[in-house]
């Protein structure tokens, strides 16, 4: 039996790890939350909506309220003192979680 609360912990260590805190954006009010950039093979990104997009991932600890397309804006900041932001990326597809018996593990969200 998979334990998918063991899952969502692993998978949010990682990104934690490996990427950095953000924010999702929504109607002028900020979403605290931790994003991870993916890496992507030329054929991986042919296959995008936009070849300019970036691929995150998000935690879903923590994040209440998931991603949604049209409505939100992932800020991410300069690092290493985090205070700077970037320009918003708007989401550009539909996001994805990945929820295995309904139980979300984390995001997965094409942005530019």
């Amino acid at each position: 039996m998979v334990d998918y609360v063991r899952a969502r912990a692993v998978a949010d260590r990682q990104i934690r790890k490996w990427g950095a805190a953000a924010k999702l954006r929504r109607s002028g009010v900020d979403r605290d939350c931790h994003a991870m950039e993916v890496q992507l093979s030329s054929s991986e990104r042919r296959s995008l909506k936009s070849p300019t997009s970036r691929v995150f991932l998000l935690s879903a600890v923590g994040l209440d309220v998931g991603p949604v397309k049209d409505r939100d804006e992932l800020v991410l900041f300069v690092q290493p003192e985090g205070l700077v932001e970037h320009p918003p990326l708007r989401l550009v597809a539909p996001t994805r979680p990945l929820a295995p018996g309904g139980y979300v593990v984390y995001w997965e969200i094409e942005a530019s």
